[in-house]
């Protein structure tokens, strides 16, 4: 088991989890906004996109610094933190947070826009796309190894 987790966290597979763990809540999140659309002083909520982007850049940064395994200076608990520790995606990037004011506040103290909630949604769903099939090709090169087909 040791073994299959050290072939694990050698990849990117622990950061593309955190991907699709963070738009998968951001999507709940969005697809709340849509659902109160017509709800009186109702305001819009959003994750901490630009912070969990500046986390997975900094996960990428360790991890690129501390190379590869079999590399000098690469360790496994060391790679292992990088990619999934808690100090980098904290709990709170998963925590809906008050969206960004909008210019346009409605009579009812809404703050809607349903084109602005799509277009999140359509980003939203094309990076978690993107992180499932990355995810996806890496598992599928792993089993080809495994099965000896590489």
């Amino acid at each position: 088991m040791i073994m299959l987790d050290r072939l694990f966290d050698s990849s990117t597979i622990p950061l593309l989890a955190k991907v699709a763990a963070f738009t998968e809540r951001r999507h709940e999140v969005l697809t709340g906004n849509i659902a109160n659309i017509s709800t009186p002083d109702y305001r819009t909520r959003d994750l901490p996109v630009a912070e969990f982007q500046a986390a997975l850049a900094e996960a990428v940064s360790r991890r690129n610094s501390e190379g590869a395994p079999g590399q000098a200076g690469w360790s496994y608990t060391a790679q292992a933190t990088a990619a999934t520790g808690a100090e980098l995606f904290p709990q709170t990037l998963f925590r809906a947070a008050p969206g960004p004011s909008r210019t346009l506040t409605f009579q009812d103290g809404n703050n809607r826009s349903i084109e602005q909630e799509v277009m999140e949604i359509t980003k939203n769903s094309i990076m978690q796309s993107v992180a499932v099939e990355l995810m996806n090709a890496q598992l599928n090169r792993l089993q080809a190894v495994i099965s000896e087909r590489a």
